[in-house]
């Protein structure tokens, strides 16, 4: 047995949730760190806080969404009134969502940006107005915010591709199945992972293609792709969970058999857990947990309470292989047969933090409005 197949055996066999600090905080090389101070927008509560958000166009946002409703009910005591907004994935929409939370007087605007670029205008603008803003899960171009919440793009992206390029010991070709063009998450792990892939002259991109977060759309993106690639591709970076349920089904319906479908990357969702278990497909798990929307709200409220804060606030990322597909850089906190809920729905979130009876599709909560 090598050496590293021992490490292998040697960490499956200790693996657990990881439960401590970030390891994107810890392992951070910089020896400053950038805190805000945030002693300016002390105020006594209770607070109206208004949250804009992008869009419920998928799984992940809706659940994202109930996790701040969450926070907010449990913060009764300290939120007057939680004023939610839904942009519908239109940027005008969600310029004017902001403008009319800023004319109610909200006392902090949590913002999940549609594009990084067409909202920086309206969240610069809020802050020269003295109205803090709290980033979650998307952010702006530029850093007129106070912090953003977010369980680190980049460390996703450069994870995604430097297994991808150890499973295929440098050499093969991949295709960038990426997520909202425009997206805050898409734009920085896709750049994150080409600062790896780009390490590497014997990996080839073959395409990069859009999936809109949608299985549906990553279906056909993918069909497209191996129709006109075949067997040339190696391996599927995918920015999300969300479409690569509809990469594998197209590589199935393509006559690729159990055990020839290339490797895929993955986040949260269920259906592409399950289907890697029952089609030997390769699969690496890192979390991008929607818990991160409650999260967002504890940052709110410490920041209108005067606390420092970090410009970046960073929450845990599990990571999953399934069996055998650990690498020398990437070793796993648990195995996928772990994660996955295999009776589940396949849209199910996995990471969702919402507790064991939560439903997505019946979930109320007495929040402040």
């Amino acid at each position: 047995m090598s050496a590293v197949a021992a490490m292998a055996g040697i960490c499956s066999a200790h693996a657990g949730p990881y439960e401590g600090a970030p390891r994107t905080f810890l392992f951070n090389p910089a020896q400053d760190i950038c805190f805000k101070d945030t002693s300016q927008y002390k105020k006594d509560g209770p607070y109206i806080i208004g949250f804009s958000n992008a869009g419920l166009g998928d799984s992940w946002r809706v659940v994202m969404q109930h996790s701040v409703m969450k926070a907010a009910a449990e913060h009764k005591d300290k939120i007057k009134q939680l004023i939610i907004t839904d942009a519908g994935h239109d940027d005008a929409k969600q310029v004017a969502d902001i403008q009319d939370l800023i004319s109610r007087q909200v006392d902090l605007l949590l913002v999940s940006a549609n594009t990084e670029q067409a909202l920086d205008p309206a969240i610069s603008r809020a802050m020269q107005r003295g109205i803090p803003v709290v980033m979650v899960d998307r952010r702006i171009a530029s850093d007129n915010f106070i912090s953003f919440v977010t369980a680190s793009d980049t460390m996703m992206g450069r994870l995604f591709a430097q297994w991808i390029v150890e499973k295929l010991n440098g050499q093969g070709n991949v295709i960038m199945l990426a997520g909202q063009a425009g997206s805050s998450p898409n734009e920085i792990r896709t750049r994150a992972a080409m600062q790896v892939f780009n390490q590497h002259p014997g990996i080839k991109i073959l395409d990069t293609v859009y999936s809109d977060w949608s299985p549906v759309k990553g279906k056909q993106v993918m069909q497209a792709a191996i129709s006109k690639y075949g067997k040339q591709i190696n391996a599927v970076w995918s920015a999300h969970g969300l479409q690569t349920p509809g990469s594998i089904e197209a590589f199935i319906e393509a006559g690729w058999k159990d055990g020839e479908i290339p490797p895929h990357t993955t986040s949260d969702v269920n259906g592409p857990l399950q289907l890697a278990l029952q089609h030997k497909v390769p699969m690496l798990e890192v979390g991008y947990p929607p818990a991160m929307g409650g999260v967002g709200i504890d940052v709110a409220l410490k920041v209108l309470d005067g606390q420092t804060v970090p410009c970046t606030y960073e929450i845990n990322s599990q990571i999953a292989t399934t069996d055998g597909d650990e690498t020398a850089s990437i070793r796993r906190d648990l195995p996928i047969s772990e994660v996955v809920v295999p009776n589940g729905p396949a849209d199910m979130l996995v990471t969702g933090g919402m507790g064991p009876d939560y439903n997505p599709t019946t979930y109320s909560v007495d929040y402040p409005r």
